[in-house]
């Protein structure tokens, strides 16, 4: 059965349901923070892939250049080799100096693109760094670093944001197979399972038992204390606690527009919400940074 989300997200493996279960997990590092009226999530980055790359193409174009120097300086030279080495060495700069903009824009972008979900508005709040835009387009002016520590911030309704969950799976040397789950948010036009876009969210497990603690966290006694909600981790102590209900989140306040937005995303109630959107001139669902 495929998904209802279309088009469907690559390696789809289910849709997921919102629930009001059990609420635990076994970890829960990817919190930053979680109090009566909101959760914040991390959204870390991955550039090893792309320090491996630039490492790479860094020693083989110095072997290239190398090789065209020998290849020069030699007793017999063999020009057709000596003009397929010098455009390998035009298509391995092209390659590096694309992927070296790639490694500085994940680098020096925020390291984390948070989610806050609030459970006493229904609200969503998605950051997503604005310098990421540039990540892996063909034409990449210097210009965009201008854009580098800003982001772009996307509200949403719970009600209309959905998950699902991604399966890969892998092969080791030896034998055997390992599988990766990663969750996605689903965001969509209102009352509807049209797409706007996936959101991805982290790793989890196959049983998507973040989903299910973030669904329990925005569903589940919103009219109660956190600590009266039935959230906790498996290995919970009083450490934990501290981690776990008092860290502040990190988003710089850098406008008056931020600032409204940082506010309407604490919100304690509705009522506090449609205060602030009128007091910021709020009325949108997507607000870019400058």
């Amino acid at each position: 059965m495929p998904s209802r989300y279309q088009p469907q997200i690559v390696n789809w493996n289910q849709d997921l349901s919102k629930t009001s279960g059990l609420g635990i997990i076994s970890e829960a590092n990817y919190i930053a923070c979680a109090n009566d009226n909101y959760l914040e999530i991390y959204r870390y980055r991955k550039i090893f892939a792309l320090t491996i790359a630039i490492i790479f193409l860094f020693f083989m174009d110095i072997f290239v250049i190398f090789l065209l120097f020998y290849l020069l300086f030699s007793k017999n030279i063999v020009w057709s080799a000596v003009f397929i080495c010098f455009l390998l060495i035009i298509v391995v700069n092209i390659i590096t100096y694309h992927i070296l903009f790639n490694f500085l824009f994940a680098y020096f972008a925020p390291f984390s693109n948070p989610i806050r979900f609030n459970r006493k508005t229904g609200k969503v709040y998605l950051y997503e760094a604005v310098v990421m835009k540039w990540m892996f387009k063909n034409l990449i002016p210097f210009s965009a670093f201008k854009d580098v520590k800003k982001y772009q911030i996307k509200v949403y309704d719970w009600a209309d944001f959905h998950a699902v969950l991604q399966r890969s799976s892998g092969a080791f040397a030896s034998g055997g197979t390992i599988e990766h789950h990663t969750l996605y948010g689903v965001a969509c036009k209102p009352n509807s399972h049209e797409l706007i876009e996936y959101i991805y969210i982290g790793e989890t497990n196959q049983f998507a038992y973040a989903w299910n603690w973030i669904s329990h966290f925005m569903e589940y006694g919103t009219d109660r204390p956190l600590n009266k909600a039935g959230l906790r981790y498996i290995d919970y102590s009083r450490d934990d606690a501290k981690s776990f209900m008092d860290v502040e989140p990190r988003i710089k306040v850098t406008s008056r527009q931020i600032e409204g937005l940082d506010r309407a995303s604490k919100a304690g109630s509705k009522e506090e919400l449609a205060q602030i959107e009128q007091e910021y001139q709020l009325s949108g669902t997507v607000y870019p940074v400058y």
